[in-house]
Parts: C-alpha cells; sequence; structure tokens
C-alpha cells in the first residue's frame, strides 16, 4: 500500500526539486559561460597572431625590397638549418667565408650540402654577402643559424665572400656589410656595441681581415653608426 504524503512533506520535496531544478539550470548556464569565454579567448588569440604574422610578413618584405635580398632557405636539417626560434636578437656577429674566391651561392649551396650529415659538419649564415654586394639570405630571421656558437641562440650572422685568402672584403661586398649591419641595428634597437666579430666569440680568425685588423675594425664600426644615425633622423 502506497504511503500517503503529509501536506507538510509534500511541499518540502516540491521545494527540494525546485532547488534541483534551479542548480542544474546554474550549472548549465555557467558551462555556457565558460564555453563562450574560452571561444573569445581563442578568436583574440588569433586575431593578434595574424596581425603580428602580417606585421612581420610586411617586416621582411619591406627590407627584402630595402636590401635588395635574394631569398635561398636552406631546407630544413639538423645540420645547417634546425629550425630552432631566434626569440630575441641581442647581437650582430660577422663572420667570412674562409673560401677565397667563392660566390654567395657557392656557399649557400655548401651549407645546403651539410644536411645529410655525411660531412659530419653544421655550419649557415642568415646571410651571405658576395663579391659584387649581392645579399643572398639563407635563413629566415624568425630562426637561429649555425655560425656562433653559444651565440646563436640571439644573435643574426652575416658572411662575407672575399676574392683572395687575406679575407678583404670587396668595396661592394664591404658597402653591403655596412648598409645590412646599419640596417638590422636599427630594425631591433641595437647600437655598434652589439656588432661582434666571431673573433670576439673565442678563438676563432674570423672574419681574418677584421681579426687582425683593429683599425679596420674599429672604422668600420663608425660606418655602422654614422649609417644608422641616418636612419634614426629619418
Amino acid at each position: 500500500m502506497a504511503k500517503v504524503l503529509s501536506k507538510e512533506e509534500w511541499k518540502r520535496r516540491k521545494r527540494l526539486y525546485a532547488y534541483a531544478k534551479l542548480a542544474v539550470a546554474a550549472v548549465l548556464a555557467l558551462l555556457i559561460v565558460v564555453v563562450l569565454v574560452v571561444g573569445v579567448v581563442k578568436v583574440a588569440k588569433n586575431l593578434f597572431s595574424r596581425g603580428d604574422s602580417t606585421s612581420s610578413e610586411e617586416q621582411t618584405s619591406t627590407m627584402k625590397q630595402d636590401l635588395n635580398i635574394t631569398e635561398l632557405f636552406l631546407s630544413k636539417n639538423q645540420y645547417s638549418r634546425p629550425g630552432n626560434a631566434l626569440v630575441q636578437v641581442k647581437g650582430i656577429v660577422i663572420h667570412y667565408v674562409a673560401n677565397a674566391g667563392s660566390s654567395a651561392v657557392d656557399n649557400r649551396n655548401y651549407y645546403e650540402s651539410l644536411k645529410d650529415g655525411t660531412q659530419n659538419a653544421a655550419e649557415s649564415s642568415h646571410f651571405i654577402i658576395g663579391l659584387e654586394g649581392e645579399l643572398v639570405q639563407c635563413i629566415p630571421l624568425s630562426e637561429v643559424a649555425c655560425a656562433s656558437g653559444a651565440r646563436n641562440a640571439d644573435t643574426i650572422s652575416i658572411t662575407f665572400c672575399h676574392p683572395l685568402i687575406d679575407g678583404v672584403p670587396t668595396d661592394e661586398a664591404h658597402r653591403t656589410l655596412v648598409n645590412l649591419v646599419a640596417y638590422l641595428c636599427n630594425q631591433y634597437g641595437l647600437d655598434k656595441t652589439a656588432v661582434l666579430r666571431h673573433s670576439d666569440l673565442g678563438s676563432q680568425v674570423c672574419p681574418k681581415y677584421f681579426a687582425e685588423q683593429e683599425g679596420k675594425w674599429a672604422a668600420f664600426l663608425a660606418e655602422v653608426d654614422t649609417m644608422l644615425a641616418g636612419m634614426k633622423k629619418k
């Protein structure tokens, strides 16, 4: 025989049922709010990311045009283009190819040839300046190059070609080097104190011409400083 509920018990159960419905509705409302917030955050991130990407692409395009850069990016590989992010640029390191008479493309192709690991070498540079001042880019500025040891993580590397074993750049290569270094300093908020020779980081005599002749290096930095000052006035 079914139990007959008292009037008070019936009212109590109705209240409990109403509270339960309210609790379920509140939980559902909270879930909806969470989903909406997550969605808004994702959309915002995508918008900002797209904006940053566009800005970076525009900056790269402008630099390419201003400096007449030929992009010949290396294939991604562990020996010459590992693909690790260059998160912050704190300096610029100058190198020379140490292969007299070779061209920018010759040296770029040498870096590319390292990808299979058979030569047991890891080497590359963001930029190579040719004998006639032509400028080849091997690594995007968003990635590290394999050039400057421990400073790969926070520097941009530039390597120049030279006609003779003394490592002296041609006038055309020298002009491009000054222009490129000043441009990069201006772009990354650096000054001439952030411009280094490979030899400043260790025992390498690189770049030979500037490593062996302090006066020539000082004169080069002065040229960079003068050009950078002119860029900042514009």
